[in-house]
């Protein structure tokens, strides 16, 4: 994929939507309690499937500046992690590291430096895990997002 059309479905996913809600309004309007909400034990909520997100997006922009990839103790705590203070103001923080990673990642495929050999898979990775967010909004009984 060309570095034109990339980043325009990158921010078309955020704003617009892509077949789908926007990106930008999946988590958006939720309560903690909503965010940490599973469906059975041992399955993810919303907000750990938004940090798996986030993590995944840092991991890339990291190794875009030179990093290596994540070491152990980093993916056991940032890959879909427990969450463990389910208060407004850490969902709060949550949302705005999904944000600003949406943007840090724009940034980086607009940039002509930016090998694109990994970063174009968070495309399709992130469609994937907002379309269970949706469902998962959808299970708890919350209107849909058009």
């Amino acid at each position: 994929m060309d570095r034109a059309s990339l980043l325009k479905f990158w921010n078309d996913a955020w704003t617009e939507g892509l077949w789908a809600a926007p990106w930008s309004k999946a988590a958006a309007g939720l309560s903690s309690q909503q965010a940490a909400w599973t469906p059975a034990p041992g399955r993810h909520s919303i907000w750990q499937i938004v940090e798996h997100v986030v993590f995944w997006r840092e991991d890339n922009l990291r190794r875009l500046a030179g990093g290596g990839p994540a070491s152990k103790d980093q993916l056991a705590a940032g890959n879909f992690p427990r969450i463990a203070e389910a208060t407004e103001k850490a969902w709060a923080a949550t949302l705005a590291r999904f944000e600003q990673s949406q943007r840090r990642i724009a940034e980086a495929i607009a940039s002509p430096s930016s090998p694109l050999d990994r970063i174009q898979y968070l495309l399709p990775h992130d469609c994937y895990h907002v379309g269970q967010i949706m469902y998962l909004r959808a299970l708890q009984g919350l209107p849909p997002i058009e």
